[in-house]
């Protein structure tokens, strides 16, 4: 049977950041009806310094991977996206480093530390219109289907559906941080970008995750 490995989790990377540029426009128009407008473009410059990063290493692991992909926001993004990347992305290199990439419950270890970073660094809740908010119902997912003994790619599917229903349920809220919180009312009826693009991301894990595992 097949395994994911650390070059399966670099092209997942890569993969992310295409996704991310090809969205880019969408994300800005989502943020510009709460925010500044520049999610989506802020995040593609984030992205590329994260596919340059991983250009300058030969065959990296994982763990490196995530951190060079954490440096890559710490240094090219500011504002407050790129503080909370780094985090993150750092969180997941941590657990990377002491699990076995291919295990199902490394990368529910991975969502969950991720999820904790997001609240830890931003102090944005479930319900404050942010990322946060498709990042907890995703980590919660998959901790509750790996509980049932589900595999990696179940858990991946599930998660991907949590993460798209908590963008859903953004539409309803009233932002509390940011920028956006100035709008109070004026800003229900439209999801929230940051939870979109989480949500994008979050795709692809499932998609190029479950590919990895299965080949033959």
């Amino acid at each position: 049977m097949a395994e994911i490995t650390d070059a399966a989790v670099v092209a997942m990377l890569r993969r992310i950041a295409e996704r991310i540029e090809q969205e880019k426009d969408h994300l800005c128009e989502l943020d510009s009806a709460v925010g500044d407008g520049d999610h989506g473009v802020s995040l593609t410059i984030g992205m590329r310094a994260v596919t340059r990063n991983l250009d300058e290493l030969e065959a990296p692991s994982a763990a490196e991977a995530f951190r060079a992909a954490a440096e890559a926001f710490a240094d090219e993004v500011g504002a407050a996206i790129g503080p909370i990347y780094e985090e993150l992305l750092t969180a997941a290199a941590e657990v990377l480093e002491r699990h076995d990439v291919a295990a199902r419950d490394t990368w529910v270890m991975v969502f969950d530390a991720i999820a904790s970073a997001t609240q830890e660094v931003g102090g944005a809740r479930p319900g404050d219109k942010t990322l946060v908010d498709a990042w907890v119902p995703a980590a919660a997912a998959m901790r509750r289907e790996a509980g049932q003994g589900a595999d990696l790619a179940t858990c991946l599917v599930s998660a991907s559906r949590a993460a798209w229903q908590g963008v859903a349920d953004t539409k309803d809220l009233v932002p509390r941080l940011g920028r956006a919180s100035r709008l109070g009312e004026r800003a229900r009826g439209h999801p929230d970008a940051g939870a979109t693009s989480t949500s994008i991301m979050i795709e692809v894990m499932r998609d190029a995750l479950t590919m990895a595992a299965d080949s033959r």
